[in-house]
């Protein structure tokens, strides 16, 4: 485990607000305040102490046991051939080959390979290396209904008040409770920079939200209703998006269209239905399967 200055050096470089109680219950026990010693940088050596350091350090000792051989000086006009190195000198002695036919295969430049000097392999990787876009960027505020459903209501285009009354009505004329207990919050992204699938990365961070709310408040989720048509409802699977075809599905086809582990039904905004009457009348029909997954959800399995 990281000691507490790491662990909140790491939530602040993560966007991640670190959370202190301001203030005190009556009768509370207070707050024990951990003592965090910073380990103490060691000491740098002044510069006359490295300087002496280095006098003092003892020098690889120079072989004088065995004169220098001196190379023969070779011929005016006769020009030098390059010497094999003294591996392959060795190898040639033990295979039996010549120490001047090493010499002269050394001495033969390679030819450079046509694929070496081609700038086909530095084009392919440039072409598999990710492209980088633009994270999404949106608001969503988590509420529960029944403990049992999420209801995901857009952030950036909040409900009004006859919104708020009207989509309540409508939860309860198909026996769904409609006043949810709001829970809290998403701004997407957490830390502002490029990502290779904006997308993918969006519908993990969802997802690891609202298992995070689940957990930290004891839930026990398997569905969830979506409001309005913002950028990151499409990514949980709207299963219930062509609602007037899913009256011969059951709740079976429903789990196996879900990738979040919970059937999500879509609602239009309540905004957008106050003004229409057609709107609301296609909007029936959602609200009848959302009806029959949630009493299918209530009933005990044998």
């Amino acid at each position: 485990m990281i000691a507490d200055p790491q662990r909140l050096q790491y939530l602040e470089a993560m966007g991640i607000a670190a959370w202190t109680s301001r203030y005190r219950f009556v009768n509370a026990r207070p707050t024990e305040q951990g003592e965090w010693q910073v380990a103490a940088e060691p000491d740098k050596p002044a510069p006359g102490q490295r300087l002496q350091a280095l006098l003092e350090t003892p020098s690889s000792p120079v072989a004088r046991d065995h004169p220098a051989v001196s190379a023969p000086e070779p011929e005016i006009g006769v020009p030098s051939e390059p010497a094999a190195s003294p591996p392959a000198r060795a190898r040639a002695l033990l295979e039996g080959v010549s120490p001047a036919t090493v010499s002269s295969s050394a001495a033969t430049p390679r030819q450079a390979s046509p694929s070496a000097s081609s700038p086909v392999g530095s084009a392919e990787e440039v072409a598999k290396r990710p492209v980088l876009a633009d994270p999404l960027r949106f608001t969503l505020s988590l509420a529960v209904i029944g403990d049992r459903w999420w209801l995901m209501l857009p952030g950036d285009r909040p409900l009004s008040t006859a919104g708020h009354a009207l989509l309540e009505q409508m939860l309860r004329s198909v026996g769904v409770p409609g006043d949810g207990a709001a829970l809290s919050s998403l701004s997407w992204p957490l830390m502002d920079v490029p990502a290779s699938d904006p997308a993918d990365e969006a519908r993990e961070g969802i997802q690891v939200f609202c298992a995070g709310q689940a957990q930290r408040h004891g839930l026990t989720i398997d569905g969830a209703i979506v409001v309005g048509d913002e950028i990151w409802a499409p990514l949980l699977n709207d299963v219930e998006k062509n609602a007037e075809n899913s009256a011969g599905r059951n709740s079976s086809d429903d789990d196996a269209g879900s990738d979040v582990g919970w059937t999500c039904h879509s609602l239009p905004h309540p905004d957008d239905l106050l003004t229409s009457a057609d709107a609301k009348r296609e909007c029936w029909s959602r609200l009848q399967s959302l009806a029959t997954a949630w009493r299918q959800g209530a009933t005990p399995r044998a």
